[in-house]
């Protein structure tokens, strides 16, 4: 075994990793036929070279002669520098992990790679580590490395592995740092309670440099438009960015609307006005305690009286007020002209609901109000007579194009249709 591995010369990959993924750079010199099983490291190294480039070329070639982002100098001695293309926006604390072919001693490590500075012509200060027996070598920078400046990363041919084989060729790789984020401004925003708004992902912050640059950020809980009127207070947290940023929400009342539509339909009046007339708290709750009334004071089972009652005070006043299950509620709406649509595209708020039914009709119904998020159809706004089990609210967030394992799905929905 030992003899097959001191047949390899030394060979260098410098790994850079970048935010859409990872870069590697081979270094390598005279690298021969030797079939080596007896280090599974050497091996995937071997088989590195082999993915990365042509195959049909022989292995005897130098890795690096395949690889044309680096080109070969010399240094002010005159000694061959091998020179790897320069790479941008780094990030001022970055680690940097070379990966060898034969295991290396943390004291060879150490007097043969250093990273220079280009403006001062100095060496900046770093922590050079080593793994997996040697095979892999950590350069990360003690503090953190200026923004926006020019560094040079330099491997010399002191680096020796423990089989006495150097580094053939010394290698250099030019780096800059990218800027870094000095100020994100805080939010304010106004909307009105169910407005579309969602909390952004992208804020603008202000760099090292001057410029400006859209940067994403996380925020630390959901948004609910539906929630009660109020100030709620979001954090933001940005990577790079030692700050959160503060977004003040102010939800002002909900402010009645004329008219609703998508570019399916437009909702009828009636409908409009079963929306707005939900949209009110006490309206709600006058209508829950109705529901209860009509059933004889029976607080469950109570949705096709709650919907029928919303329906009667937004103006379809000869809807019976004996309709009492959701079986009857269609068969009136359907008499009225109303229609059934399985099209979750064309749903509307203002549109009355009905679950699965397992043989005697729907097991319940609502009012939709709005989407949780219009791009998905998972959660829904709605208006029932299930308050008790939100904190006393019946307006509330519900699954709809899906069952748990207490609430059934949407079958279908009915609308009056424009004329």
């Amino acid at each position: 075994m030992t003899k097959n591995l001191k047949k390899f010369l030394l060979f260098v990959f410098v790994i850079a990793f970048y935010q859409l993924g990872s870069h590697n750079l081979v270094l390598a010199s005279s690298v021969d036929n030797t079939q080596v099983t007896s280090s599974s490291a050497v091996t995937l190294t071997q088989n590195k070279i082999d993915n990365d480039y042509d195959t049909s070329q022989s292995t005897t070639n130098s890795a690096i002669e395949k690889d044309s982002t680096s080109s070969t100098v010399n240094d002010t001695s005159g000694n061959s520098v091998r020179e790897i293309t320069s790479v941008c926006n780094v990030e001022v604390d970055k680690k940097w992990t070379i990966t060898l072919s034969q295991p290396v001693d943390i004291s060879s490590a150490r007097n043969s790679i250093k990273v220079i500075d280009k403006k001062t012509n100095k060496e900046v200060p770093i922590d050079i580590s080593i793994s997996g027996q040697g095979l892999y070598i950590t350069v990360s920078v003690t503090d953190k490395y200026n923004p926006g400046s020019d560094y040079r990363l330099f491997i010399s041919t002191d680096l020796v592995s423990r089989y006495n084989k150097h580094l053939p060729q010394a290698v250099s790789m030019n780096f800059k740092t990218d800027s870094v984020i000095t100020s994100i401004d805080d939010l304010n925003v106004s909307v009105n309670q169910c407005d579309d708004y969602r909390l952004p992902t992208t804020l603008t912050a202000t760099m090292s440099d001057g410029q400006k640059k859209q940067v994403s950020v996380t925020w630390d809980k959901a948004l609910d438009t539906g929630a009660p009127v109020g100030t709620y207070i979001y954090h933001g947290t940005v990577k790079g960015y030692s700050k959160l940023v503060t977004l003040t929400f102010t939800l002002n009342p909900f402010e009645p609307v004329t008219s609703i539509s998508n570019s399916y339909r437009t909702q009828s009046s009636v409908q409009v006005n079963l929306y707005n007339y939900l949209m009110n708290e006490d309206n709600r709750q006058s209508v829950w305690t109705r529901a209860i009334e009509l059933h004889g004071g029976v607080t469950s089972n109570n949705c096709a009286y709650f919907a029928s009652e919303s329906l009667r005070r937004a103006g379809l006043t000869s809807l019976p007020e004996w309709v009492a299950n959701t079986i009857q509620l269609t068969q009136k709406l359907l008499s009225f002209g109303w229609q059934i649509c399985y099209d979750l595209s064309k749903l509307l708020p203002g549109d009355i609901c009905f679950t699965t039914s397992y043989g005697n009709g729907p097991t319940h119904t609502y009012t939709f109000m709005k989407w949780v998020d219009p791009d998905y159809h998972e959660y829904g706004y709605i208006c029932d007579n299930q308050g008790d089990e939100y904190n006393g609210s019946p307006f509330h967030i519900r699954n709809i194009n899906f069952a748990t394992a207490a609430k059934d799905a949407l079958s279908y929905f009915m609308y009056l249709p424009q004329t």
